[in-house]
């Protein structure tokens, strides 16, 4: 007999196969001499051992053999089905889960579920639903045998099968939320939503002591239509549970639709207040406020209220902090938004998401003492992201504090790995050894950025300026800062840069107009004006530079 075993070449190990005592079900080898039954077992069982090690394409080969002893072995074609659904091979899996229920001779459970499983891979739901029923038939009180043909069902678009086997279900096992969920969601589609009602009622009062179902009975009654009739419900846990959060925000959902914002924002306090209801709940309403905040100073009072409230009951949860943060961050209170989040680290370390936002509000408000201690604690957590040593670094340099940011940089260097990353450190790098007096490290570590990023503006304007102030290599800096101005036109100091080479190759009248547009740009700039006062003297306009002498105090 010619065995059929296709497409087991690009293999994925298998999450969850149907079933690992299926490997050593016992193979029928009726009618088989001593000699092929030995043989036949001895294949199966080294079959079964490669299986289990997620060897499938050596294990499919070794039971391909076992059917050539014994062309009739249900057992093997289990194990056929098997592998190819773990591989997800699911037209083979279907040849040989069918086979393997009709070669039996009597009711397998693992067969059958691996068909109708294989039928349901394969979108053939009907088919997988009528398996189902034969083992609804065969095991009638496994409940999974009937929610399992009811979904079929639904799948199949077959409502009414679905629903009239969801009702056996109910009659013989009694309403649980599966069920009543399935038949809820049946009757509507069926167009029956007072059935829908009636289901999620049973359940509600099969179970009077779940404060649970009696919300979902709520839902179900808004999803009819039946406003007044789930308010009663909502009101009614609240008389047992005044704090329930699940019923102040069906409440608040209720109020809102019919505009009593007031009322709506009453129960939404109440419900963030619940320590109970979920926090992920909490935090995907107060999310929908965040777009707002800025244009709305209702909006921003309520989600200032709220978050305040989420951070009282879920003190002890690092992302009510972080939404804290948010929250305050769009409201712009920077120094209470870095508080909130300083307690979400304090919380939970390992949230680099939460660690960025602290870097990115201390970079915000230019606290750079602040940007130094916190990037250097989170190098402690975080010790291979360089992104982190870039921002110590960076920040050294902007507190004047050069040697801690060479230090800093050269230990980013020894991780970075990226591109963009080499080149973010080698540039702070040469402004730090610049400033060190370092002119040749600087210089090198600009060459090494150039090499990186041949057309980085910034790179090309810093390395010209630098070259510029040591009166060396003169028309390479010309041709940097060309380049850096091709890349970015009009940058006010890239404007300077370039005035202040062509002064010092003396070209004062091309130096002139570029100054005087840097100047213009950046009237504030002492450096900048500096620059423009010392063209003016060398082209003898001694009053206008006097002028500017007087007013920077230069």
């Amino acid at each position: 007999m010619q065995t059929r075993v296709t497409h087991l070449f690009a293999l994925v190990v298998s999450a969850l196969l149907l079933s690992a005592c299926g490997s050593t079900k016992k193979a029928s080898q009726s009618g088989l001499s001593f000699k092929k039954r030995s043989q036949f077992n001895e294949i199966y069982f080294r079959a079964a051992k490669k299986k289990v090690l997620g060897n499938y394409t050596e294990a499919a080969q070794e039971f391909a053999k076992c059917l050539e002893i014994d062309p009739n072995s249900h057992a093997v074609m289990y194990q056929m089905a098997n592998i190819n659904m773990a591989v997800s091979n699911f037209t083979d899996a279907v040849y040989w889960a069918e086979r393997s229920v009709e070669t039996n001779n009597k009711f397998n459970y693992w067969y059958s579920g691996q068909l109708a499983q294989a039928y349901s891979k394969i979108a053939s739901f009907d088919k997988s639903a009528k398996v189902f029923e034969t083992m609804i038939a065969a095991e009638p009180d496994k409940r999974l045998n009937y929610s399992e043909a009811g979904k079929q069902y639904i799948n199949d678009g077959n409502f009414k099968k679905s629903a009239k086997i969801m009702r056996k279900y109910v009659d013989k096992f009694g309403i649980d939320e599966e069920s009543a969920r399935l038949l809820e969601g049946l009757s509507v589609r069926l167009g029956k939503p007072k059935d829908a009602v009636a289901w999620m009622k049973q359940l509600a009062d099969a179970h009077p002591n779940e404060v649970r179902f009696q919300g979902l009975l709520a839902e179900t009654h808004l999803r009819a239509g039946q406003v007044e009739e789930a308010k009663t419900i909502y009101y009614g846990i609240l008389t047992n549970a005044p704090e329930n959060g699940y019923a102040h925000f069906g409440l608040a959902d209720i109020y809102k639709k019919e505009g009593n914002v007031d009322s709506s924002f009453s129960h939404l306090e109440s419900a963030f207040s619940d320590r109970q209801t979920p926090i992920e709940m909490k935090m995907k309403v107060i999310g929908s406020f965040i777009p707002y905040i800025r244009r709305d100073k209702d909006m921003k009072a309520q989600a200032l209220t709220l978050s305040e409230k989420l951070t009282n009951a879920h003190f002890d949860e690092a992302k009510a902090w972080l939404v804290r943060g948010d929250i305050l961050h769009a409201s712009q209170n920077l120094s209470k938004a870095r508080e909130a989040l300083k307690v979400a680290v304090d919380l939970d370390p390992s949230d680099m998401t939460a660690w960025r936002k602290i870097l990115s509000i201390d970079d915000e408000m230019m606290h750079y003492e602040f940007l130094v201690y916190d990037s250097k604690t989170a190098i402690e957590f975080f010790p291979n992201q360089p992104f982190l040593y870039i921002i110590n670094s960076y920040a050294h340099y902007t507190l004047l504090e050069y040697q801690e940011a060479q230090d800093r940089a050269k230990e980013g260097l020894e991780i970075a790995l990226l591109p963009t990353d080499r080149s973010d450190l080698l540039s702070t790098l040469g402004d730090a050894e610049y400033m060190l007096k370092n002119y040749q490290a600087c210089f090198e570590a600009y060459e090494e950025v150039l090499e990186i990023q041949p057309s980085d503006a910034g790179a090309l304007n810093n390395y010209a300026y630098y070259l510029s102030e040591q009166d060396t290599a003169l028309d390479r800096a010309l041709e940097m800062i060309n380049k850096a101005l091709e890349e970015e036109s009009n940058i006010p100091t890239y404007l300077d840069t370039k005035g202040w080479v062509l002064y010092k190759l003396k070209r004062y009248e091309d130096a002139l107009a570029y100054l005087k547009k840097a100047y213009t740009a950046l009237p504030k700039d002492k450096e900048v004006a500096s620059h423009y006062r010392d063209c003016l003297l060398k082209l003898g306009k001694t009053e206008e530079a006097k002028q500017i002498t007087e007013k920077h105090g230069l």
